[in-house]
């Protein structure tokens, strides 16, 4: 028996309808994509491709709609709302509908979203990753300043990419960085060099606080050249007095370590090792040391940095002496006179007569480091006569 087919005049059976009807609507979409591209294809055509894109252009321009008037050919489309391209709402409120919204909006805000995604970004398609309008560093130039980044010495940093160090979108940090400093300065410089026995207290003001962090017309990027650098924390009177250590004109550096080390006062290497590397070891070597340079107490007579004394002394040269060896003058000194006074010590303001220029005191006598001779004599001598006769005659012409 034959199955009947229900059929009625001018009635179509429900399931066809709604087939035809799907039909239209997939018929409509595809022809509303295919209208789109035929005019704005060159906005899909490079390398990387926004993923909207392929969620069809009504996803984000819901207030375009196809113009079925008789300008048609000459206007295709025309907007319904009041927001700029056709957009369903403004940036970056669009783009919050898919990119997390948590993202943009932490403590710090690049102050470029304020401006809009696609200040930054292009919203269709870019040869450039992340949909940039260009490659950074350039991309930022756009608003940051390109002569701060390109002077004399230049962060290697800036070679890997600004997202090396900063978030582009916003931040819990300032300056838009993904971490606070020196942890974030530790992902390319060996933290050892900062966290040695001794550590700079400048190392708590953060690295920023002695370099710039992009580029500087300074070796090391330091913000300006030493001394000076150095001025903004330690008082420059004690290295501007009358009589300057020539190693202050070679840097700080030349004698500390900027950041950590193993020795008091971040100095490179103990002293007298360190003075060593300047001033000849074979002065200090002598037969016969001087105590306080045996022990390398350079510093219980001199001033590393700047003094109103010669030599670099802390006071005036005889007072330096007689700070450990007083009891010179509590007798007469080497030779009683009918004055009953002794040789002069050079209390009195007296010029040496062996070296012109210089005052007359102790180290006129003694060498203040070795000698080969006994008592530390300046002058070849085995006995206290045989110095005297260096600068006394007696008797003969």
């Amino acid at each position: 028996m034959k199955s009947k087919t229900f059929s009625a005049p001018g009635v179509m059976p429900t399931v066809l309808v709604a087939l035809c009807f799907s039909l239209c609507l997939s018929f409509q979409a595809s022809a509303q994509e295919l209208d789109c591209l035929k005019c704005h294809a060159k906005l899909i055509a490079e390398k990387v491709k926004h993923a909207a894109v392929d969620m069809g252009c009504p996803t984000c321009h819901t207030g375009i709609v196809a113009n079925t008037g008789k300008d048609a050919k000459k206007i295709p489309h025309k907007k319904t709302g009041t927001i700029a391209k056709g957009l369903s709402s403004d940036q970056p409120e669009l783009c919050y509908s898919c990119h997390d919204k948590a993202m943009f909006s932490k403590k710090t805000v690049h102050a470029a979203v304020s401006m809009g995604c696609t200040a930054c970004h292009s919203p269709h398609s870019s040869k450039n990753a992340k949909l940039l309008k260009s490659e950074p560093p350039e991309l930022c130039f756009g608003c940051h300043d390109k002569s701060l980044f390109n002077q004399k010495t230049v962060h290697a940093a800036l070679g890997m990419g600004c997202l090396t160090c900063h978030n582009p979108h916003s931040t819990e940090k300032a300056k838009l960085l993904l971490s606070d400093p020196p942890e974030l300065c530790y992902g390319c410089h060996d933290k050892a060099m900062f966290s040695k026995k001794v550590v700079h207290p400048a190392l708590d003001m953060g690295c920023p606080s002695c370099h710039n962090p992009h580029s500087s017309k300074n070796p090391k990027l330091l913000k300006s050249e030493q001394p000076v650098l150095c001025y903004d924390c330690h008082d420059k009177g004690i290295f501007t007095k009358k009589t300057v250590h020539a190693a202050i004109d070679m840097g700080c550096t030349g004698c500390h370590s900027p950041h950590s080390g193993d020795n008091a006062k971040l100095l490179l290497s103990a002293p007298p090792e360190l003075c060593f590397t300047c001033h000849d070891k074979a002065e200090f070597s002598r037969k016969n040391v001087h105590l306080p340079v045996a022990g390398g107490l350079c510093v219980a007579c001199h001033s590393p940095h700047s003094t109103d004394n010669m030599a670099l002394l802390l006071k005036e040269p005889i007072d330096v002496c007689l700070g450990c060896h007083g009891a010179v003058e509590q007798k007469p000194h080497v030779i009683k006179g009918i004055t009953n006074s002794g040789h002069p010590l050079g209390k009195k303001e007296k010029k040496d007569p062996k070296r012109p220029g210089k005052k007359f005191y102790c180290g006129s006598c003694h060498n203040p480091h070795s000698s080969e001779s006994m008592r530390l004599f300046r002058y070849p001598a085995k006995s206290t006569m045989g110095l005297c006769i260096n600068c006394h005659k007696f008797g003969g012409k």
